[in-house]
């Protein structure tokens, strides 16, 4: 078996020099040369050497494989090379009104992507000088930091009691807020470092802040900078100073240690510390520094929930709007778009404001008129309680009716809050631009957060006199005069059920009363009779359509008194008709939709379509301004001190169940709707439940702060007079052309068929021949008193 030598042959003994360690000795290489068994030793030394060498240089090279592998399979998860250049956070949805205010969003994460020129530059500063200071140096990954945090500063921390922290780097958190679960493993991590260094490698570091600041989670439900601005100080990322910056940066540290609305001291202490490392960092001066530590905070704290301004309204547009996103594969909730509504705030506040001036009193008018204990009241308290789920369970349990309603009555607390859910007076409220459809205010109850239901468009109740426009709108297009006299005396028709003899409201009749005089004082014994012989039921209903009732009527003569159900918006939006020249114009609360890049998606315009002859439409405003200036609804000029050009009609259901107004001027059309969710409750008295008095100084006094509102730009004009109207002076008694004085005699317009038909008056005789009708005498006998059904 032959050896190694182990020295090279220039190493002989003579010519090595002594060394202190590392060199054989003499008697070493004797032994060597000499014994067979030394050279074995030395030889299996150095193989076992060679052996351990080798097993290291496996092993590291085994772990450097495992790791590549390991890498390798973590890479096959990590974000694709387009899903990092087109990062999709969540975006809210704005939604905005013609003036320009934020109304609400819809998120399921409240953010608004801004780029960076739009954030203070201060946000940018105090974010680097506290989370990455060599944000600009490193390349996604900062390696020496990470070092020492790990290796110096954690273990320091961890031996002192204290939680470790991080060493992530801006880009590293970034990966993890786009990318990324929050779990905490060493997984995670190499991921985290992997995608860091990715999207170094994809973004400009400009472009990763921009990134970061609009993904980051700031409390208070806002996610990125810009909704963070407006949650906490109500303004734009833009216009933050050095302190509001800083706490903002400050509460990324933890939203909930150092949120400044629930724990103020701890987001100042942290704030003053941010503020501290800024100037450290070079980025503000030792004054600055000094100025605002000294600065308390200062919130103007404003957290988007799901109502914003005018919920009933946002709400509306959000149903539409799911059907729209759905027909464009958008997700309303997380693309960012932007919605832009016709609702103006301005003339939202006037009608919120009309309402919280009214309302209360109506309510406690009703509290006060109302029992309880009275026959009505009680068995209305039974029914009530027979409808509820405790009633049930009690009858399930063994007890008789008898005894489970004694025994709930006796439940006061539980009773009184039942009983006052079935009192509280709702209301609904819309005003609409009649020339263009536009919705300009919306309030669909009496609060939002505890009663969803929206009355102005999903309520379905009757609209009792505020419908007989339509009978007298089918009247006068079919050429009958508007001072065409009908008897005011009771008729009694057969239905199926009973014989229906309708009252006029104040149970009063007798002799004639001309269409304008009758539809002025709501008589409804005259209505019935119009529609009776001129207006019938189906013609009454084409007319109704045509004008903007969606609603299917019941088609008989009740429905001429408002016995068929209709919306707020649906009457509110046929009375724009009388405003917009007999032009009706679907009612819009949508202009357009944009995607977050500010490209178009959906834009809308109504639709119109000529529903009445320019002239009937006039005659009929004429009638309509005689209810507001001497009708029922009189006390919009002489107690609310409206003077503006308008026309409307008031409106009360049977027994007072529910209260109508629908006005309109040139410029406005609005409509007042108030009564009880459950239709089994009514107002008492009609000094209280009336239209002119629950929702007509409603109207009023919302129409006379719009017109008194400098800002909206609303000035008093008349109707527009078509030349086909012919105007005649018609005396008051009898009812004949005249050219006397104006105290004896009113102007009448006509239409060119009614001007026929009125001067077919034979000579000599104070009757009118219409067609084939028998003459009818002419008595002018006015009875006013609001029509109800």
């Amino acid at each position: 078996m032959s050896e190694q030598n182990p020295f090279k042959p220039q190493d002989t003994p003579e010519k090595t020099a002594p060394s202190s360690e590392g060199a054989y000795s003499s008697k070493q290489r004797e032994d060597y040369f000499n014994n067979p068994e030394q050279r074995r030793k030395v030889a299996a030394r150095r193989q076992l050497l060679e052996r351990i060498y080798i097993g290291v240089l496996g092993a590291v090279g085994v772990g450097v494989l495992a790791l590549l592998i390991f890498i390798a399979i973590l890479s096959g998860d990590l974000p694709s090379l387009e899903q990092l250049e087109n990062p999709k956070p969540q975006l809210a949805t704005e939604v905005y009104s013609a003036d320009g205010v934020l109304l609400t969003k819809f998120f399921n994460e409240n953010r608004t992507a801004v780029p960076i020129d739009s954030v203070s530059r201060h946000v940018v500063n105090a974010l680097i000088a506290t989370e990455d200071i060599d944000f600009y140096k490193h390349w996604g990954f900062d390696l020496p930091r990470f070092l020492k945090v790990m290796l110096f500063d954690n273990v320091a921390a961890v031996l002192r009691g204290r939680n470790a922290r991080g060493a992530s780097t801006i880009t590293q958190q970034l990966a993890k807020n786009l990318y990324l679960t929050p779990e905490r493993s060493v997984k995670r991590k190499i991921k985290e470092v992997l995608t860091a260094i990715q999207i170094e490698r994809t973004y400009t570091k400009r472009e990763i802040l921009e990134l970061y600041l609009n993904t980051v989670f700031f409390g208070a439900g806002a996610y990125g900078v810009e909704a963070a601005a407006w949650t906490y100080f109500a303004k734009p990322a833009s216009q933050l100073n050095i302190a509001e910056s800083a706490l903002l940066v400050a509460v990324l540290k933890s939203t909930k240690n150092y949120n400044p609305v629930e724990k103020p001291d701890e987001a100042l202490e942290r704030r003053n510390l941010v503020i501290g490392l800024m100037k450290n960092a070079g980025f503000i001066s030792a004054s600055d520094e000094a100025k605002y530590k000294a600065t308390k905070l200062a919130l103007n704290y404003t957290p988007v929930t799901d109502l914003g301004l005018a919920p009933y309204f946002t709400e509306y547009v959000r149903r539409q709007m799911q059907e729209e996103a759905a027909k464009n594969k958008l997700d309303l909730y997380r693309d960012g778009l932007v919605v832009y509504t016709t609702l103006d705030t301005r003339i939202q506040h006037h009608a919120e404001t009309a309402i919280r001036k009214h309302f209360p009193q109506v309510q406690a008018a009703h509290d006060k008129s109302w029992s309880w204990d009275s026959r009505e009241g009680d068995s209305l308290r039974v029914v009530f309680i027979k409808e509820t789920a405790r009633f049930k369970n009690l009858v399930k349990t063994g007890l008789s009716e008898k005894e489970a309603v004694r025994q709930l009555k006796n439940e006061k607390g539980w009773l009184d809050t039942l009983l006052r859910e079935k009192s509280i007076v709702q209301h609904a409220f819309v005003a609409i631009e009649p020339s263009t459809g536009y919705i300009k205010a919306w309030i669909g109850g009496k609060d939002f957060v505890k009663y969803k239901f929206d009355h102005v468009w999903q309520a379905k109740r009757q609209p009792g006199s505020t419908f007989k426009p339509f009978v007298y709108t089918a009247a006068i297009d079919e050429g009958i005069p508007p001072n065409f006299p009908v008897l005011n005396q009771p008729i009694a028709i057969a239905t199926e059920q009973r014989m229906w003899i309708p009252e006029n409201a104040d149970s009063k009749s007798g002799g004639y009363v001309t269409l304008r005089d009758a539809l002025a004082s709501s008589l409804n014994q005259v209505t019935v009779r119009l529609s009776q012989k001129f207006a019938t039921p189906d013609k009454v209903a084409r007319y109704a359509k045509r004008m903007g009732i969606e609603t299917p009527l019941e088609v008989n003569l009740a429905m001429a008194l408002g016995a068929s159900v209709v919306t707020p918006l649906e009457m509110t939006s046929a009375y724009g008709t009388f405003a917009n020249n007999g032009v009706h114009v679907e009612p819009i609360g949508i202009l357009r939709v944009e995607d977050k890049f500010g490209n178009v998606v959906a834009s809308y315009k109504p639709e119109k379509r000529e529903a009445l002859s320019a002239s009937s439409n006039y005659v009929m405003v004429t009638m309509l301004k005689s209810v507001v200036d001497r009708g029922t609804a009189a006390s919009i000029r002489s107690k609310y001190n409206f003077r503006g050009e308008a026309g409307g009609k008031t409106g009360t259901t049977q027994n007072q169940g529910d209260g109508w107004f629908m006005g309109f001027t040139p410029q406005l059309v609005a409509g007042v709707w108030t009564g009880f969710d459950d239709n089994r409750m009514h107002f008492k008295s009609m000094s209280i439940g009336q239209g002119s008095s629950s929702a007509l100084p409603v109207w009023a006094m919302f129409m006379k702060a719009c017109y008194d509102d400098k800002s909206l730009g609303l000035q008093n004009r008349y109707f527009t007079k078509p030349s086909s109207v012919i105007t005649k002076m018609v005396s008051r008694d009898p009812n004949n052309p005249t050219d006397t004085s104006p105290n004896k005699a009113y102007p009448e317009y006509f239409t060119e068929a009614s001007l026929r038909r009125y001067t077919s008056l034979m000579p000599g005789s104070d009757s009118i021949r219409i067609g084939n009708s028998a003459l009818i005498p002419v008595v002018n006998q006015k009875k006013r008193g609001e029509g109800q059904y």
